[in-house]
């Protein structure tokens, strides 16, 4: 059996799917990102201690800046650090260029970098 369907009850039909369609996609996002925690680092002692055991040792950094709001530590020996152990404690992973690390730390990169200046 076929159903005479005029187009614009036929347009009306496509138009609502369409809606509902993006309605659940925007729904989905939402829900997925909000599924999506951000890590909460606590910066304590146990935090900094950890964090310069990762980087090989107070002797191994060189330098630490804060650019962008990302911690950009340069190190001397890249190879005495455990960068899959940074990238576990940081909030977005990490990135390396040379003997410079850059990892986010969100608000905290601040705070960081001036217990490590006075660490280091």
């Amino acid at each position: 059996m076929f159903i005479d369907v005029s187009p614009q009850i036929l347009w009306v039909i496509i138009s609502i799917s369409a809606v509902i369609a993006l309605i659940l996609i925007i729904l989905l996002v939402f829900f997925l990102k909000k599924g999506k925690k951000h890590k909460k680092i606590k910066v304590d002692e146990e935090f900094i201690n950890n964090l310069i055991s990762l980087l090989g040792s107070e002797k191994n950094i060189k330098n630490v800046l804060v650019d962008n709001g990302r911690l950009k530590i340069e190190v001397n020996d890249l190879e005495t650090v455990n960068l899959e152990g940074i990238k576990s404690i940081s909030e977005t992973g990490l990135f390396v260029t040379g003997n410079i690390i850059k990892v986010l730390f969100k608000h905290d990169s601040f705070l960081i970098k001036s217990i490590l200046d006075k660490r280091i």
